[in-house]
Order: structure tokens, then sequence, then C-alpha cells
């Protein structure tokens, strides 16, 4: 269980997600947003707080919308902190794909659950300060021969209890009705290996604007976007503001509930739509 006024929210992708930058990188015209420190995937708080803004508008809540998000003049009630990366699917030559995670993306999410308050059964953290396997789950799918394929990373698998019990603790979480689905592909790979697929493993597409008359592509109309992956998992808390603790704003967090939202750009061509799961 967590402190009065704290929860944790999980975004887990449906499909490709585009949480762009608007500018330019490198031969990429359209990135996703970065964390400036580690590279990693990140989605910041004010694309969640700015989509659940419009869905309370939309879905009967417009009463409580500017107490709970805020207006010109004062503050919401409720704080979000930025979605990070989680585990991150990578196609695996066993298993379709995997839920890779890695020792420094299980610290901070265990350090960020511990300084809220909310409380996690079983290990805080690898143990492992380096992890030099790929370590998977005593039922896992990706391994063959005790090995494991990511992209074109040729891994020594390991089956370990922390993977195991890491794996079940967020499947609960996140898949209650299928805890399978995620538990064997669960992966833990070292923090180069993850910094590597953060960099490789996302989706780049194509996109081009055709000419209405002739049908080429029009001048400048052709570039390229960035996505993080369908099925990624991203985990940020959300808190009630110290106001609103004093005031009795709880109604406001426990309006928060799991359902299908869309995040990101190009939602026209069906880009980020996620399932909110708001941890008990």
């Amino acid at each position: 269980m967590s402190k009065p006024g704290v929860k944790m929210i999980y975004l887990h992708a449906l499909t490709p997600i585009h949480s762009g930058t608007g500018q330019a990188a490198s031969v990429i015209d359209l990135p996703i947003a970065r964390e400036k420190a580690t590279g990693w995937p990140v989605i910041p708080a004010s694309s969640l707080k700015g989509v659940l803004r419009d869905d309370w508008r939309n879905n009967g809540k417009a009463d409580k919308e500017q107490d709970a998000f805020g207006s010109v003049d004062r503050a919401g009630a409720l704080v979000f902190g930025d979605q990070r990366i989680l585990c991150l699917p990578v196609r695996s030559f066993f298993g379709t794909f995997a839920y890779v995670t890695c020792p420094l993306a299980l610290y901070r999410y265990y350090r960020d659950c511990m300084a809220l308050g909310v409380q996690i059964e079983g290990h805080a953290q690898p143990s492992l300060k380096e992890v030099q396997k790929a370590l998977v789950t005593g039922s896992s799918v990706l391994k063959k021969d005790s090995q494991v394929y990511l992209e074109d990373l040729d891994l020594t698998a390991q089956e370990s209890d922390e993977a195991d019990t890491i794996g079940k603790r967020l499947a609960e979480s996140l898949f209650p009705d299928k805890q399978d689905t995620f538990v064997t592909r669960f992966a833990i790979v070292s923090d180069e290996t993850f910094n590597f697929l953060s960099e490789t493993a996302t989706e780049v597409t194509a996109r081009v604007r055709l000419q209405d008359d002739t049908k080429t592509v029009a001048s400048g109309g052709l570039w390229y976007e960035e996505a993080v992956p369908a099925e990624a998992i991203f985990c940020g808390p959300v808190m009630l503001s110290g106001p609103a603790q004093r005031n009795g704003g709880a109604d406001l967090l426990e309006a928060l509930t799991n359902r299908m939202i869309q995040i990101g750009g190009k939602s026209s061509v069906g880009r980020g739509l996620c399932r909110m799961v708001v941890a008990k």
C-alpha cells in the first residue's frame, strides 16, 4: 500500500507512441522525447496531464477539471511525474518479443516507490550490480540452449529468482488476468545493453506527403518519424499537492481510473493508444 495522496500510474503502449520534441535530431526529423542524462525514452508529465484534462472534460468530469488540473490563476490538486521507461519491447528470435529492463531502470523505479511511500514486496532491486548475462524467469520462452537473441544481440541466458520475483510483481499490477504473458517474456539485461537497445530498438518510419494532381512526393514532403514500439511500459507517480491534502482533495485522486488514453502526436494514424493502469 502507499501513503495517502500518492499513486503510481503505468502506461502500457498498445500502439507505437510518438511523444516528440518538435525538432530534428541527426537524420530523424521527428524524434521522440528522451531523458537528457540517460538518453532513454520518456513521456513528459505535461503530456499525460494534458491528455487526462481533456479526457475529464469529455467524459462527464468537467465540473472537477479545474480543481484537479488547475486554471490560469491557481494550480491544480494533482501533481504528475514524468513517465519513465520501465520495460522496453525488443524483438526476440524465440518468444516473439521480450519485455526488457535493466538494474538502473529497476533501481530508479524502486527508489521512487520508496520515496513516495509505495510499499513493494520482494526484492528492492537486483542484487547484482553488473548484470553480465540476460536474466530470465524460470518459465521463460525467450531462451534456447542457454542463449537469448534480442535484435542482433546474442546473450547468454541465466534463470534468476530475482527476475521471477520482479516479473511477477509487475505482472500483478499490469496483467492481472494474463500474468504469464509478461512473466515468460521478462528479461533483465545490463545497463549498457539497455542503453544500446534504447537507441536502436525504437521504430523509425518514413512518411510522405503526395501532390494532389500528380500523386508524387511533394517538395519537402518526405520525413522520418521515431516512435517507441507497441508493448512499451512506462511508469510515474501522481500525487496530491500539499493544499489539496489539507483540504480533502482525495476524491480527485480516486477519480483516476484504469482506462484507454491517447498520448503524443499522430493520433489520426493510430499512434499513442495506451492502457493506463492506476496501481492500487
